[in-house]
């Protein structure tokens, strides 16, 4: 059996970073718990406990190249006082039963629900089983009809924070392109605390029941620092929707951006950020734009951009499955935005999401470099090939 396990911990010290910058501090390895081996006793719960081996806690992780899920589960059987989540879809068997052990040594679990996959007949075992065990949750819609819950986050003893685009689900693990950012960082992890807790306020307790539309939630909370800086703009460590600055703050550097800009975004509609898109690409700015091939149908943004010039192709999950479900971009090769935000309105004004921006070389760079993968993967679609899979999607909805 194995007793106190040293985690190998991911760490990655900013070097030369200017004034200001955001730096990425060493996530030190921390005193594990006993883990059973393989075929061993199960835990309290009833759940069965397989052998658990810690794995790195990086800076970032992308599906197909990482266990995202073991990245999780390492940072849950670690925390020791609370975990807090916040994710739109839940199906992962082990986060499910390192939640509930986490609950059974004392670890304050709280988890935050997209409202329609709580209520609905298709619920999933894993959710079902957190219910089952006593483990707190509660449910939230977005604004209005068709506004939903959408963040992935994962805060853990409130001192690592996890973002990205990666839905806690079987999916996004073993099919879809997707990536998770993790910070140590302590403004990083009291602006998604104070989020979560924002978030919580608002969510209904399960037996509660599903709620009525909601009009506005407010503003949401919003980092007041503003610690990034690119070309001379100043941008938020974080951002949050419903409302909030999200889209200003894409279209923002979108206009400061001198050289590149690499996006990779699953559903893209936004005509606003379409058209700084365009005005970056006019002014000699090397746009590069990969989307979901299925999302693409949907939007006229990809027409847009054809019609201009602008490099676009879109793309699927990683092994010729699922789909290509990042929501990131790269600007000039040292600003990384990414978070669970697709470039929508509906993100926008309606949905919970939120955004995580770093100039950190030690984010920019790999991400930079899974774009370069991505893209090389992708297919470059013909006007007429985009306007085909348009009128199909068209028609599927009369």
């Amino acid at each position: 059996m194995l007793k106190y396990i040293k985690g190998i911990f991911f760490g990655l010290l900013l070097a030369c970073a200017p004034a200001g910058a955001q730096s990425i501090p060493y996530f030190p390895a921390g005193e594990w718990p006993e883990v059973p081996p393989v075929g061993g006793p199960v835990a309290s719960s009833g759940t069965a406990v397989s052998s658990f081996t810690p794995v790195e806690i990086p800076a970032y992780a992308f599906s197909g190249q990482a266990d995202i899920e073991a990245i999780i589960e390492t940072a849950m059987r670690a925390s020791t006082s609370s975990i807090e989540a916040a994710v739109y879809g839940f199906t992962l068997p082990r986060v499910a039963a390192a939640l509930i052990d986490a609950k059974e040594r004392g670890v304050r679990v709280r988890v935050l629900v997209n409202e329609s996959h709580m209520y609905t007949s298709r619920r999933s075992e894993e959710l079902q089983l957190l219910l089952d065990k006593g483990v707190e949750l509660r449910a939230l819609r977005g604004v209005g009809r068709f506004g939903i819950m959408h963040n992935k986050i994962g805060i853990f003893d409130g001192g690592l924070v996890m973002a990205g685009s990666f839905n806690w689900a079987v999916t996004a693990n073993n099919a879809n392109s997707e990536n998770a950012v993790f910070s140590r960082e302590a403004g990083m992890t009291a602006g998604y605390r104070k989020y979560f807790e924002w978030m919580w306020g608002f969510g209904r307790p399960i037996a509660d029941g599903p709620g009525d539309p909601v009009a506005s939630y407010g503003p949401p909370p919003a980092d007041p620092a503003r610690p990034v800086q690119f070309n001379g703009m100043l941008l938020p460590g974080y951002s949050f929707s419903p409302g909030g600055d999200t889209e200003k703050n894409i279209i923002g550097a979108l206009d400061f951006a001198r050289e590149s800009a690499d996006i990779a975004v699953f559903s893209f509609y936004s005509l606003d950020i379409a058209k700084a898109a365009l005005n970056a690409h006019r002014r000699g700015v090397k746009v590069r734009v990969l989307v979901d091939r299925v999302q693409a149908s949907q939007s006229d943004v990809g027409a847009m951009l054809l019609g201009a010039g602008v490099p676009f192709r879109w793309s699927q999950g990683f092994a010729g499955k699922g789909v290509m479900h990042n929501k990131y971009a790269v600007l000039d090769g040292k600003l990384l935005m990414t978070g669970s935000f697709n470039w929508s309105d509906n993100a926008q004004d309606n949905n919970f999401e939120n955004m995580f921006y770093s100039a950190a070389p030690a984010y920019a760079a790999p991400y930079l470099a899974q774009f370069e993968r991505l893209f090389a993967g992708g297919e470059a679609p013909t006007q007429e090939e985009l306007a085909k899979a348009v009128r199909a999607y068209r028609a599927s909805l009369k």
